[in-house]
């Protein structure tokens, strides 16, 4: 018998789009990457967008579900990049190193929230990990 997707461990797209729900939560009221963050594109964003604040878990939530094997496909608001890339929709963003640290920090303390079993809250944060180049991108390059 195969072995189940980590999107099956996790519980489906009920539970995966509660984490992405409170780590967005979460996030925004985090002093590095959050609405207090230095950074000039998050300040703006949350002082003059965060009514998009629905769409991002939306979009989240289906990123989160997809790159865990999960049925349902992610589809970028830029136009021809649906790709699991993060560089096109986080270029701009010019987030630093110091604040992608702080969001998965944000993201362990969700899955711990939620009790998420070791091994796989090691994979989501492996997978968060893994896209750390491609989202400070606008800082590195």
């Amino acid at each position: 018998m195969a072995e189940k997707s980590l999107y099956e461990r996790l519980g489906g797209i009920y539970n995966i789009a509660a984490v992405v729900d409170h780590f967005a939560d979460a996030l925004a009221k985090d002093p590095i990457a959050g609405e207090n963050s230095t950074n000039p594109f998050l300040k703006d964003w949350y002082a003059n967008y965060s009514w998009r604040g629905a769409g991002f878990k939306v979009l989240t939530t289906l990123w989160v579900s997809e790159k865990a094997g999960g049925p349902y496909e992610y589809i970028s608001t830029i136009p021809n990049q649906d790709s699991l890339d993060l560089e096109p929709t986080h270029y701009e963003m010019r987030l630093t190193e110091e604040e992608f640290d702080a969001a998965g920090k944000v993201l362990a303390e969700t899955l711990d929230h939620f009790e998420v079993p070791e091994q796989e809250k090691g994979e989501v944060l492996d997978a968060f990990t893994a896209h750390k180049k491609e989202v400070i991108s606008g800082t590195t390059k």
